[in-house]
């Protein structure tokens, strides 16, 4: 009898500990933006290219900063949420062939800069993108959206002006995504994964598509916080000349992109509705004319590591 009731409280207390979908044991991933608050958002990008030309190999990279700020005000008077998104600081350095230069647009002193770039790429410093919230705190379009894209400066690159980037829906889909492409649309337990897939055409620089998927492994801690612990694989893709492209400075340089691919982990925050920190590594193969032969290729591995960190949140005052 003792071995009978020793045996059935075992099997109780295994049976207790296998079950997987039990509520404590799944999460409903949401995003969302909560009113009254303002988010502080660090994006760090360090790219590494390799390249040969007539024989002579170059590495060259470059490591850009963007500092950001997202303000969001509740419905008010039967109004929609809004959240206005504020460019506070750009800072880019390069190194090609030996050669280093960059800027900071929070210090105009800083860098060596004979390409322009902090009046191309720091253009957006000071810029708002006032943007409207649908129902499910999705972007639903930009208020300010022409008055924005009016506002940045000529390229650096001949021909190639930043104002015909991105057209009112890119830009829309890109701020839609949030810190995750797609959610799963059901709770999740830790090994379950779902599929994510966009495509934003971005004008004078082609269609970029990123196809892939999303895999919960587990709630654990992150800084401090409780985040859903996210991996992330897919394919990255870029056709250039995408619409409005064909007269684009890049496609006269026979430019293609393959092998592309983007790994990394999410941490994120459902109880806040947004992620902690983004890892992503992205790799590709870029292709292009040879300048010294133009019958020739130039074949240039590049592999980025971008990390987009939330740094602070505070109360709007």
């Amino acid at each position: 009898m003792n071995i009978s009731i020793r045996y059935l409280a075992a099997l109780a207390v295994l049976l207790l500990t296998r079950v997987p979908l039990s509520a404590a044991d799944t999460v409903a991933l949401k995003q969302q933006w909560l009113a009254g608050k303002k988010y502080y958002q660090t994006v760090k990008t360090e790219q590494e290219t390799k390249a040969e030309i007539a024989g002579q190999k170059m590495d060259n990279s470059m490591n850009m900063t963007i500092d950001l700020t997202m303000t969001v005000s509740p419905k008010v008077s039967g109004q929609p949420k809004r959240v206005i998104i504020r460019y506070e600081r750009t800072a880019m350095q390069m190194t090609v062939n030996g050669q280093t230069m960059g800027f900071d647009s929070a210090d105009a002193n800083a860098g060596n800069d004979p390409l322009g770039l902090g009046k191309t790429l720091g253009a957006t410093v000071g810029k708002e993108l006032k943007c409207i919230l649908n129902d499910q705190d999705q972007v639903e379009t930009i208020e300010n959206y022409d008055e924005f894209v009016k506002s940045l400066a000529p390229g650096a690159v001949p021909g190639f002006d930043p104002s015909k980037m991105f057209s009112r829906e890119a830009l829309t889909q890109m701020l839609q995504q949030g810190s995750l492409r797609a959610m799963p649309g059901k709770p999740v337990a830790a090994g379950d994964s779902w599929p994510f897939k966009t495509e934003v055409d971005m004008a004078q620089l082609g269609k970029v598509g990123v196809n892939g998927s999303y895999t919960y492994k587990g709630t654990v801690d992150h800084g401090g916080a409780k985040c859903a612990e996210i991996a992330t694989d897919g394919t990255l893709s870029m056709e250039i000349g995408g619409a409005g492209g064909g007269d684009s400075p890049l496609a006269g340089l026979g430019l293609a992109i393959t092998d592309g691919s983007v790994k990394g982990t999410i941490w994120f925050d459902n109880q806040l509705g947004t992620a902690r920190e983004t890892q992503l590594v992205q790799e590709m193969t870029m292709s292009m004319k040879n300048p010294t032969d133009p019958s020739a290729k130039m074949v240039m591995p590049m592999k980025q590591h971008v990390t987009v960190s939330l740094t602070k949140i505070e109360d709007v005052k």
